[in-house]
């Protein structure tokens, strides 16, 4: 199989094309997005409105690779074609409405006893719980703080003091109410779970002093979660965690780990071994898929062994899904990484990860264009929204699967077109050699794009005011690279255009 970087496919805060600045050129083929228009067009079965067979028919015949150069100096851009033209083989492309699927409670059973069916689970808000003796230790100290605050030292005068003094106050304030109903003895054993997803709501008014759920509450306060963990005494740290979150994405998330139980309760989803590195034959990696940089290869812990073959890693990871019923998932790609096992220990592990993406219609649906995220005031309210990419990420090492994540759901809703009409592969090679250089353009210097794939996929893309639908419909991908005056390069997708009515598709807004 063959490996590109999956930072690209799934991390959707990440814009890769580099953002245009310059005008537009007067033959400009920006085109209004309507999806009224784009389904009309679909459905079109007027004579010379090109089918799946047609565009297939003449991809073979005069574009199996696709070379060309196209340069303006003007916005800075040089882009050097010479790619492979892929084109699926199926009988033909449709186009389905799609919404957000919830993590249900029978979805979350199937999994805790597929993975650890004899392991039981306790809260996991208790995991970091804080006794009362370390809660007044924290109290004493902020009193030696203010007692230490002088006028005249370390360059306080005596405004400064009395602002340090009434924050280190509220912060007693703070503490006592914490130290009133935390525990004597933290015993996780004590806190036994009864594996059900209950609303954040429910959750923070039962336990308003919970900093867990009062965090997720600060986050999404009509949202559901569910957060456990195990007891590690049969060795090792076992998490789950599920999310349904309108704002920020519906995910199931496990993990175990002999070195502690990882964070996986993080709000937003994406792809999602956190600080996962791609090992690249011992050398030293240019990033971790977080984008934090490593000065070198990460030390593998030695009780985390990975000896057995990818061939058995991707059988257990295949009977796995067919266990918990997620078969309309195939592995798009796979390889060796090294995972980060624990916030304070930097103790890595190498595992086998295995990516899973939809499939339909024998076609991978390949979400990096269809990523949406809000981040600014609409009106007089401040608005926060994500629909991240849909994916199903295994990770095996010796110990068998050691990390799950099913990712952002898609609830099948509706066939909109049954056989899509799409544009002739010649039109969009015109409107990609246009929009190539206008999506990249830089205000100053100068940008290389070498573009090496070109793949006709299935991509989610989402109605400008809607966070609760969307449509997945065919889309050219156009993959390589981009390079910038600085020799900075960034590999993955360069423009993503929409089959049916040939509208550049903006990857930070989903449509």
């Amino acid at each position: 199989m063959r490996k590109k970087s999956i930072l690209f496919l799934l991390a959707g805060t990440m814009v890769l094309s580099l953002a245009g600045c310059a005008g537009s050129p007067e033959n400009s083929v920006v085109k209004e997005k309507n999806l009224d228009k784009m389904l009309e067009q679909a459905e079109n079965t007027e004579e010379g409105a090109a089918s799946y067979n047609d565009v297939a028919k003449e991809v073979g015949e005069n574009y199996e690779t696709y070379q060309t150069q196209v340069k303006d100096d003007s916005l800075g851009v040089t882009v050097n074609v010479d790619a492979r033209v892929e084109v699926p083989e199926v009988e033909k492309l449709s186009v389905y409405r799609v919404s957000q699927k919830k993590i249900s409670q029978e979805f979350l059973d199937s999994v805790r006893n597929a993975l650890t069916a004899d392991i039981p689970y306790y809260e996991g808000r208790m995991e970091n719980a804080r006794t009362k003796a370390v809660i007044a230790k924290e109290i004493q100290e902020t009193k030696d703080m203010i007692s230490g605050l002088k006028a005249g030292e370390d360059g306080l005068d005596e405004e400064a003091v009395q602002q340090y003094k009434e924050e280190y106050e509220q912060t007693i304030r703070e503490l006592e109410a914490e130290y009133e109903t935390a525990p004597e003895d933290m015993n996780l054993t004590d806190y036994p779970s009864d594996n059900r997803i209950y609303s954040i709501q429910e959750l923070y008014e039962k336990y308003p002093n919970d900093d867990f759920y009062e965090w997720e509450y600060s986050i999404h306060p009509d949202g559901e979660v569910y957060y456990g963990v195990s007891d590690a005494k049969d060795g090792n740290y076992h998490a789950l965690f599920v999310q349904n979150s309108s704002d920020y994405g519906n995910c199931l998330r496990y993990m175990h780990s002999k070195n502690g139980y990882g964070k996986i309760y993080s709000a937003f989803v994406e792809d999602d071994m956190d600080s996962a590195v791609l090992k690249r034959g011992g050398e030293t990696p240019d990033f971790t898929e977080t984008g934090v940089y490593l000065d070198k290869v990460p030390e593998v812990s030695d009780n985390e062994p990975l000896t057995l073959s990818e061939e058995k890693a991707r059988k257990q990871a295949d009977e796995f899904l067919q266990k918990i019923k997620l078969t309309e998932y195939k592995c798009y790609e796979s390889g060796i990484y090294s995972q980060l096992t624990g916030e304070e220990n930097d103790k890595y592990r190498d595992v086998y990860k295995f990516l899973y993406m939809r499939n339909m219609d024998g076609i991978f649906v390949d979400n990096s264009a269809g990523f949406k995220f809000v981040d600014e005031w609409q009106g007089n309210e401040y608005t926060k929204k994500a629909w991240g990419n849909e994916a199903v990420v295994v990770a095996v090492n010796d110990s068998g699967i050691v990390d799950f994540r099913y990712l952002t759901p898609l609830s099948i809703d509706e066939t909109v077109v049954e056989k899509t009409s799409i544009q002739s592969f010649q039109d969009i090679k015109d409107t990609f050699e246009q929009m190539v250089v206008i999506e990249n353009a830089v205000e100053e210097g100068n940008v290389s794009i070498e573009v090496t794939d070109v793949k006709l996929v299935y991509t989610r893309i989402s109605e400008k005011d809607s966070f609760d639908t969307g449509l997945v419909v065919p889309v050219w991908d156009f993959e390589g690279r981009i390079i910038d005056e600085f020799g900075y390069e960034n590999t993955g997708n360069i423009l993503s255009i929409n089959a049916i009515d040939g509208t550049v598709i903006n990857r930070r807004l989903g449509y």
